[in-house]
């Protein structure tokens, strides 16, 4: 497999944009979707080292066999890590990787937009 990295515009309620990275290779891959206040990742990216760098981000993680390859699984998938300042914009764990963009766009929360919590 030739090394593939591919950038794209996702739009979200409310009518914002946000850049969704996603990135192969033979061994394996990762995806991000980066937001105006921050970034919903998989979980290649470490929640406690954004953390000591006071980032704005949320991860979910996919499993066995079901790996998150796109930006559409990443916004599927349930949130499993937040840095306290994403924290502090509404993003908990539990929540979609698409409420979590909504929140990160600057949407609002997403209860606000008819979404669960």
């Amino acid at each position: 497999m030739f090394p593939m990295v591919k950038v794209r515009t996702i739009h979200v309620k409310g009518g914002s944009q946000v850049q969704c990275i996603e990135a192969s290779w033979d061994s394996g891959q990762w995806v991000a979707i980066i937001c105006s206040r921050g970034m919903v990742g998989c979980g290649a990216f470490d929640v406690k080292l954004m953390e000591e760098h006071e980032q704005v981000i949320a991860v979910a993680r996919g499993s066995v066999g079901r790996h998150l390859v796109s930006g559409e699984d990443l916004l599927g998938a349930r949130i499993c890590g937040v840095t306290k300042l994403a924290r502090q914009l509404g993003v908990e764990e539990g929540m979609t990787g698409r409420e979590a963009v909504e929140l990160l766009s600057g949407g609002g929360h997403p209860k606000d937009h008819g979404g669960a919590t």
